[in-house]
């Protein structure tokens, strides 16, 4: 490879790098990328409460769960306020479509 192109390739390279760490999924806890627009997926959330903005991370479709508690599939576009389950554990889609998780208590049947 010459040094023109060897230069070329490291700048591509550089650009590449810039443009993954400021698009869509920036701020987005890493559990979660993989999951943004993929319907079907599952995520194990790290930490609660945590919320994360639909406008980076499309999660319609997508199973949410925390550790021992129970977990919800975030509902269809359209479909907005609370899940919760005897564990403990919520999911809520807000008017703007940012979806928080929680889980308080003790896990377990309530």
């Amino acid at each position: 490879m010459t040094r023109p192109s060897l230069l070329l390739s490291v700048a591509a390279l550089g650009l590449l790098a810039v443009g993954c760490s400021s698009g869509r999924g920036a701020g987005v806890p890493p559990e979660f990328r993989p999951a943004c627009g993929r319907p079907g997926a599952h995520v194990e959330a790290r930490h609660v409460p945590e919320t994360i903005s639909h406008a980076k991370c499309d999660l319609t479709g997508v199973l949410i769960t925390y550790k021992s508690y129970n977990g919800a599939y975030v509902p269809r576009r359209g479909i907005k306020g609370t899940i919760g389950s005897s564990t403990g554990f919520t999911l809520t889609v807000h008017s703007n479509g940012d979806v928080t998780v929680n889980a308080t208590g003790e896990p377990g049947n309530a």
